[in-house]
């Protein structure tokens, strides 16, 4: 993959107060996966591996047999556990405003999923897309979407409402902790992860807004993500390209209108950063066809399907041309020498 995902340090610090409340040491889960607690206190911004937390968090799951363990941990998330964008939500004028900036630099906390802010009539959607290629726990959806609303709670005074929840997760046997999460009963095993607002409700959600400070707190976001390079429009087609090629091959202007541009504007943005909407599309295939191929079992076929293709044959050429030899034995390749 181009670059390795990450989030910040400040989630786990969130993860080892809940599993503390739960009676369940924290220390011997961070110390298989590589983690020092006392670091992780010292360096709160600091980045830790995606694939890292996804395995703390499996452990986490293990150690207190609780698949709904995720909601609990927003008990012990702070704004200020999100740094500089913790401050911008705390500075906005309303929910609304909150929704659109966590949108905007989610990658801040996790550039591991593409995030979505879905605009419609009457309802905005929040919506979590895994980046193809790249496993995440269904916990930590259920951490970030619970941790919203907790700040809802704490920004506004008052409980927000919610039209509705998706999320990809399998319904557990009991769906009882989610139900009283969110108020209602989510929709399990959807294609994507999405909070539902009713627009009208976050747009009067008043909040003790500062202007002077929100501008501040919005430039110290970006520096921070100009540092990961998260703020690049290379970075942010890549990722919608990964979150969407599954359902499709995505166009331009598909991609334009989730990133808030036009198309035109979007191939000037990509044009005066020397690349281009097809090349990037070319390398997000090409990069998640060797992930495929050597991480999974699925048919030549369904992978071509997967990666956008509109057959086998097609995807074979395009193989050849990115790797000089057929993905069959590419694959063989890789089998041999495990």
């Amino acid at each position: 993959m181009n670059q390795q995902p990450t989030t910040i340090a400040a989630w786990s610090l969130a993860i080892c107060k809940a599993l503390r409340a739960s009676a369940v040491d924290p220390q011997p889960l961070l110390a298989e996966v590589g983690l020092n607690l006392t670091q992780l206190e010292k360096e709160p911004e600091a980045r830790i591996p995606i694939a890292t937390m996804t395995r703390f968090w499996q452990l986490v799951e293990m150690a207190t047999a609780d698949s709904a363990f995720g909601l609990k941990v927003s008990r012990y998330v702070q704004p200020m556990h999100f740094r500089a964008l913790g401050l911008l939500m705390l500075t906005s004028d309303n929910m609304g405003a909150v929704i659109d900036k966590l949108g905007r630099y989610h990658a801040m906390i996790s550039d591991s999923v593409n995030i979505r802010v879905i605009y419609q009539p009457d309802r905005v959607g929040f919506a979590v897309d895994p980046l193809a290629g790249v496993p995440i726990s269904p916990m930590s959806v259920d951490g970030f979407f619970s941790t919203l609303m907790v700040f809802s709670r704490q920004l506004t005074g008052v409980e927000t409402t919610l039209l509705a929840v998706d999320l990809m997760r399998q319904q557990p046997l009991d769906v009882s902790p989610w139900q009283q999460c969110f108020q209602l009963t989510p929709a399990f095993a959807q294609a994507t992860n999405c909070l539902w607002f009713d627009r009208a409700t976050l747009n009067k959600s008043d909040m003790a807004g500062d202007q002077q400070l929100a501008v501040a707190n919005e430039a110290q976001v970006k520096s921070y993500l100009q540092k990961m390079n998260a703020l690049s429009w290379r970075e942010r087609v890549r990722n919608t390209l990964q979150a969407m090629l599954e359902q499709g091959e995505p166009s331009l202007a598909e991609v334009a209108t989730l990133l808030n541009s036009s198309e035109r504007s979007l191939r000037r943005h990509l044009q005066q950063e020397d690349t281009s909407f097809r090349q990037l599309m070319n390398d997000v295939r090409a990069e998640l066809a060797v992930y495929y191929l050597a991480s999974s079992t699925c048919s030549i076929t369904e992978l071509s399907l997967r990666l956008g293709f509109s057959d086998s044959a097609n995807f074979s050429k395009a193989f050849q041309r990115w790797y000089g030899m057929a993905p069959g034995q590419y694959r063989s390749r890789q089998n041999s020498s495990d």
